[in-house]
This record gives structure tokens, C-alpha cells and sequence, in this order.
């Protein structure tokens, strides 16, 4: 039987929430490991307050529904008055809700299955210990005589107009046809191909970030990175697992070429056994996100991976024109191989993962 919270303490975080003026919800991976993503959507369509997630919880919402506004996360964290944190740490991927990320007398409250969670890092307001999907329907249960029929409010229509504003400049910016090719190209051409029900699977630092700010994720579990602990190399063997576990799904991996060089020969174990991933490399010459070619080792050069493979049996593209992602990833996918398309992109191109993005899209 899924653990239920007590229901007083349920019971007081729906009145917060509904006395708050500017709430938001954000989610983490044990809305997936519950299985809750059915109840969090019900939550959100009740109570009509905006959802983020973090970067490994993505899709447990569509991420077009009409209270997903990703490029204003930084104006949501900072200016919400009240947090309901469900299923993720307080950790550094979210500031640990601290200042500045967040406002120091922000509401918080905090439903996660361990008690050793609740309040770690920064003290809340209301705990709930408990399944997430068994406490979720009883806040729904709860919320409902609170929040039903309420109408849009001065704080969604706010968040709105700033994702709408920020989201224009990016696509602005994703639409460069520079060559060297530019990451962003990169990233919403990938974006512009993947299957709505798409496994999207990014490895490395530099991509990573430009990939979480320009494509987002509509279904559970569909979506596997580095994690928290950064643990580059994991973007061909994860691509390898999430292909055998759904094969009738497409699988695409886009990582650096730092991140690649770490496991990139498993792609020799997708062409034995035949898994037909396609591994897309942002190949921008070098470990450019520490020093930027400062440090010695950082420079890697442009490698032919795409030649390497080839050998192997894959099918391969190398690509140098933005206009030629496109027909390479069809390509890719029409062969029915594992397939190795090396994009060469900007090596002065800097993503702003030091400073916090424009669409910082749920990352």
C-alpha cells in the first residue's frame, strides 16, 4: 500500500497554496518512480499554478501545456511566494531553494517518500512524507473546493508574457545559419526531427545545456541524462539501454565530443547487436566549457568520427552546413543501422550554463 501523509498537514498545504499569490510546482524524478504523473497533471489543471521540473523529471507534464512556461524559470523561482517541491532534493540543480534563486520568505512545501529529505538544505514550511502519487490525489481531494472554477491570475499571465518574449529571442537565435554550425542549429534541428514520443538522451556539458534550453519533452521517462553527479560518457550505453527497453521508440543521443570520446566505442556493441540508436555529436573541437583551450589537453580537434565508424559497420554523416542536419538525421534513421552523425560546431560558441539562460529550460 502507497504511503499516505497526514492528512492535517495535507490539509494546510492546500489552504497555502491557495492563499499564495504567485505559487509554482516543482517536480523531480520521484513523480516518475511513483508514477504520478497522471495525478501532478491533475493537480496542475485544478489549481491552474505553473510546473517546472528538473532536468531528469522532464515530460511528467507535456511540456506545451498552457502552465509550462520554461524560459520564464528564473523569474518563477525568484518571485514565487509559495514552492510545493514534490519528489526531487533540494539540491544544487534547483539552488537548493535557497537566495538568490529563491526569496527568502518563500512558503515551502515539501512532499518527498523520505523523512530525511524534508527540509534538508532549507527549512519548510509544511512536510508531507509519503508516495507521491498517494499524497497527490489527497491534495487534489483536498484543493478541489479551494481552487475550482478559479480564473487566470495576474501571476500566470505574467510568466506567460515573459516565456512568450524569452522564447522568441531564442528561437531568433536558433535560426542562425553560421557556419561553423552553431549549437542552437544543432539543438532545434534535433528538436524540429525527434518524434513527439522521441527518447532523448544528451551527455556532456556544453550540449547539454544548449539542448536544455531549446528541446523539450511531452512524455514520462523519455528523457535521460548525465544527472546531478555529472557523469559524462553515459550517452551511448544509455542510448543502448533505453533502445533495447523500447524498440519500437526513437532513440536519439546527442552529446559532445568530450562526452563521446568517454564511451563512444560502445557504439561497436550497438553495431554487433544490431540497436539501431542514432548518435548525434556536437563536435566542437574540445573540452571548451573549462577554459576554452586555456588549459592544456582542453583542445581536442575536429575527429572523424564519423570515418572511425564507418569502418565498423554504422552508418555514418558528417555534417558542416546547418542546412544538411536535417537530411542527414533522415538518413540516418532510414538505414536502420546504428548511426554516428558528426555535426561540427562553433568552438567559440559558449553556452550560458555559468550564468543562469534565457530559457534555462528546465535544467
Amino acid at each position: 500500500m502507497r504511503p499516505l501523509a497526514d492528512p492535517e498537514d495535507v490539509a494546510r498545504a492546500a489552504r497555502l497554496l491557495a492563499q499564495a499569490e504567485r505559487p509554482v510546482i516543482i517536480s523531480g524524478t520521484g513523480v516518475l518512480w511513483s508514477e504520478a504523473w497522471d495525478e501532478l497533471r491533475a493537480l496542475v489543471d485544478l489549481t491552474g499554478i505553473p510546473f517546472f521540473s528538473t532536468p531528469q523529471g522532464r515530460g511528467v507534464i507535456e511540456e506545451d501545456h498552457q502552465l509550462s512556461f520554461l524560459a520564464a524559470r528564473s523569474a518563477a523561482f525568484r518571485e514565487a511566494d509559495a514552492v510545493f517541491v514534490v519528489g526531487t532534493r533540494l539540491n544544487h540543480m534547483i539552488g537548493f531553494g535557497r537566495p538568490p534563486r529563491f526569496a527568502a520568505d518563500a512558503a515551502f512545501v515539501q512532499l518527498d517518500i523520505s523523512t530525511e529529505e524534508i527540509g534538508h538544505n532549507r527549512p519548510v514550511d509544511i512536510g508531507l512524507v509519503g508516495d507521491a502519487r498517494a499524497v497527490l490525489g489527497q491534495l487534489i481531494d483536498e484543493a478541489r473546493p479551494l481552487f475550482d472554477g478559479r480564473p487566470r491570475t495576474g501571476w500566470v499571465d505574467r510568466l506567460a508574457e515573459i516565456d512568450e518574449r524569452k522564447s522568441a529571442a531564442h528561437e531568433a537565435a536558433c535560426a542562425t545559419d553560421q557556419v561553423p554550425i552553431h549549437p542552437l542549429r544543432l539543438a532545434k534541428e534535433v528538436r524540429d526531427f525527434a518524434e513527439r514520443d522521441a527518447i532523448l538522451v544528451v551527455d556532456g556539458h556544453e550540449i547539454l545545456n544548449f539542448c536544455r534550453q531549446t528541446i523539450p519533452s511531452y512524455v514520462p521517462r523519455h528523457r535521460l541524462n548525465s544527472g546531478p553527479f555529472g557523469t559524462m560518457g553515459v550517452g551511448v550505453p544509455f542510448g543502448i539501454g533505453a533502445k533495447v527497453a523500447a524498440p519500437d521508440k526513437q532513440v536519439i543521443v546527442v552529446q559532445g565530443d568530450g562526452s563521446f570520446g568517454m564511451n563512444g566505442m560502445e557504439i561497436d556493441t550497438a553495431i554487433r547487436h544490431q540497436i539501431p540508436i542514432v548518435c548525434v555529436i556536437g563536435n566542437n573541437a574540445g573540452w571548451t566549457a573549462v577554459g576554452r583551450g586555456a588549459r592544456p589537453g582542453t583542445w581536442l580537434g575536429h575527429t572523424r568520427y564519423d570515418q572511425m565508424f564507418e569502418g565498423l559497420g554504422a552508418h555514418t554523416e558528417l555534417v558542416e552546413d546547418p542546412a544538411d542536419i536535417r537530411p542527414a538525421l533522415e538518413r540516418a534513421v532510414r538505414s536502420g543501422l546504428p548511426a554516428v552523425v558528426n555535426v561540427l560546431t562553433d568552438p567559440n560558441a559558449a553556452s550560458e550554463s555559468v550564468k543562469f539562460s534565457a530559457h534555462e529550460s528546465v535544467g
